[in-house]
Order: C-alpha cells, then sequence, then structure tokens
C-alpha cells in the first residue's frame, strides 16, 4: 500500500512538473512570437514631415509619395508640414524622434545642407540624419527674356566676357540653391554679372519680363508657363527636359562641373536600425518605379530619380562641399 501511494505522488508530481514545463514553453512562446510582432516594421502610421508650407514645391511631391508608400506598406503615411524657423523645425523634430522609422522627413537637400553652412548655430548637423534615399530631381534652367539677343549659351557668354558686370542677373535667396548655381555657373564660365536682388519665385521671372535683368536661374516648373506663353527662353538645363528636347543641359553645353542638382531626399533620425532601413529603402524604390506616381510628378516636370541610402549620403558629402566652396568664394559664407 505504501508502495502504491509513493507510486501515486511520485506520478502526480512528475505530472505537474511536465504540465510546469509545457506552460513555461508556451508563455515563452508567447512571448517570443509577441516580441517578433512588436518588432515587423510597419506596424502603424508612419509620419513624413515636410518643412515646408503646404501647397508649395516640396509638399505637392512629398504628398503624391506619402499616397503610393501607404499603399506599399500597408499602413497610412501622414504628411505633417512644419516650416517654422524656414523649416528648421520640422528636420529637428525629425532628428529628436526615435529612430524607428516612424518619422521621417521629406526634404529638399538644402535643408540638411545649406542651412548647416549658414548657420553656424543650427540646432542639427547634416550628420545627426540617416539617409534613406533620394527621391527626386527637379530641372533648373537659366532663362532670358524672349527678346534678349543670345540665342544659345555661348552667345550670352561670349557676352559676358566682353562686358564684365553688364549682365544683370535676379537674384535668388542668397546662398540658396538657385543663387549657388547661378555663382557656380558664373565662375566655370569666367564671366562677372551683377546680381539684382528680388524675393525669390515668381519676382524673378517678373524681374527678368520688365527688362530689370538679363538672366535668371529658376526651376523648370516654376517657370514653364511663361515659357508656353513665349515670355522668356531656356538657354540651358541641368536635366534634359520631356517635351522640351531643344534645352540642352550643362554637360551638353560643355560645363560638366556644374553639377549641383536641385533634389529631395527622405531622411530619418540617425542610427535606424538596418532592418527598418532596408524595408524603407524598398518601398520608396517601389514607389520611384510606380507608372502612375511617375506620370503625376511628371505633369509637373519633376524627374523620379531614385538613388539608395549610401548613395544619397555621398550626394550629401558631395553636394555640402561644393556649395560651401561657392558660398565661401562668393563671401556668403
Amino acid at each position: 500500500m505504501g508502495h502504491k501511494t509513493f507510486r501515486l505522488t511520485n506520478l502526480r508530481a512528475a505530472r505537474g512538473v511536465l504540465l510546469s514545463l509545457m506552460l513555461g514553453g508556451l508563455m515563452l512562446s508567447l512571448l517570443i512570437t509577441g516580441s517578433l510582432r512588436a518588432e515587423e516594421f510597419p506596424a502603424r502610421e508612419i509620419k513624413l514631415v515636410v518643412p515646408m508650407a503646404p501647397g508649395g514645391g516640396v509638399d505637392v511631391p512629398a504628398r503624391i509619395f506619402a499616397d503610393k508608400i501607404s499603399k506599399i506598406v500597408g499602413v497610412p503615411v501622414t504628411v505633417v508640414n512644419n516650416s517654422a524657423g524656414g523649416g528648421v523645425a520640422g528636420a529637428l523634430s525629425v532628428v529628436q524622434a526615435k529612430p524607428d522609422g516612424y518619422t521621417l522627413l521629406y526634404s529638399p537637400s538644402g535643408t540638411i545642407i545649406t542651412k548647416e553652412l549658414l548657420n553656424p548655430d543650427l540646432p542639427y548637423r547634416h550628420t545627426d540624419f540617416t539617409a534613406i534615399c533620394q527621391a527626386i530631381v527637379m530641372p533648373v534652367a537659366i532663362f532670358v527674356n524672349q527678346d534678349a539677343p543670345w540665342k544659345n549659351l555661348k552667345e550670352l557668354v561670349d557676352s559676358g566676357k566682353r562686358n564684365p558686370g553688364q549682365l544683370r542677373v535676379s537674384g535668388a535667396t542668397a546662398g540658396g540653391f538657385l543663387q549657388t548655381l547661378t555663382d557656380l555657373f558664373t565662375a566655370t564660365a569666367g564671366i562677372d554679372v551683377t546680381v539684382i536682388p528680388s524675393k525669390g519665385g515668381v519676382s524673378q521671372i517678373a524681374a527678368l519680363m520688365g527688362g530689370h535683368a538679363e538672366l535668371c536661374t529658376d526651376a523648370f516648373s516654376t517657370s514653364v508657363n511663361f515659357l508656353r506663353a513665349g515670355k522668356i527662353r531656356a538657354l540651358v538645363s541641368t536635366h534634359k527636359i520631356a517635351g522640351f528636347p531643344a534645352i540642352r543641359t550643362f554637360e551638353e553645353e560643355g560645363y560638366p562641373q556644374v553639377n549641383l542638382k536641385m533634389w529631395h531626399g527622405i531622411f530619418g533620425p540617425k542610427n535606424i536600425p538596418k532592418n527598418i532601413l532596408a524595408k524603407l529603402t524598398d518601398a520608396f524604390e517601389k514607389a520611384s518605379k510606380d507608372p502612375s506616381l511617375r506620370e503625376q510628378l511628371g505633369k509637373l516636370y519633376i524627374i523620379p530619380d531614385y538613388r539608395g541610402s549610401e548613395e544619397a549620403a555621398k550626394l550629401v558629402t558631395t553636394e555640402r562641399d561644393i556649395t560651401s566652396k561657392i558660398l565661401k568664394k562668393s563671401g556668403v559664407i
């Protein structure tokens, strides 16, 4: 009888241990599964910060990308406009965000590069970001009045060399991309020009059409309506432009050194995990190849031009070096 009791007790004890082990294994499995699910990306809304006001030349392509990315990754991608401090607040909010891929910046490269060069007290540096990709490029052209005597870039340059300082440029913001590109071109071509200050945007073209300047550097998308109306002409562009095959590029005109480009990129906080970075770059690459997105952007004369994380990071470094030299030579910094 005592042996039976002992065996029953041992059996119950063994069953208890086995049950405990099974429950423990189940709990461990659930914890692991839950942990893996928690690590899946993306699992919730992604915020795409745009450091510009709604409706402008940065906000519009950002929203086109946000809509397409949302469909690709299966979660909402919400554009958040934060233009305070000239866009600094928006960029800073991304730098300060958790590097989990849920807070990204859609921005012109100048927000990352030029603002740092112009402001030593800027609360962030280009090294505080993860470059996720280049998304688009925007063709930029040098325009002259429709009645200008120069029919091509060579004639303009020859005139500038014969008459130093007499060519007037309707200037953009000092240190901004458009003025920096102008300075790079004139320095490369070896001509001296006089900059006529303007408020940028349409006021630049207005000065050109009003006879207050001989040339103007502007984004093609901003000026194309004036071009179509026959009020201005484009002598050269940073990129080939669909529908305007006669407009030659700087490289075609013999100025490969004029290699700055107006591009928008996707950036995140520093130290985004590699697996999350890979998912983001994959999504933006797929979006850039999507025919409907390319059609939408093409109508705005914006060129989808995906470049991955490593190449985008190199672009930031290269553009920063070029821009720094130009700004120093022109006395801006």
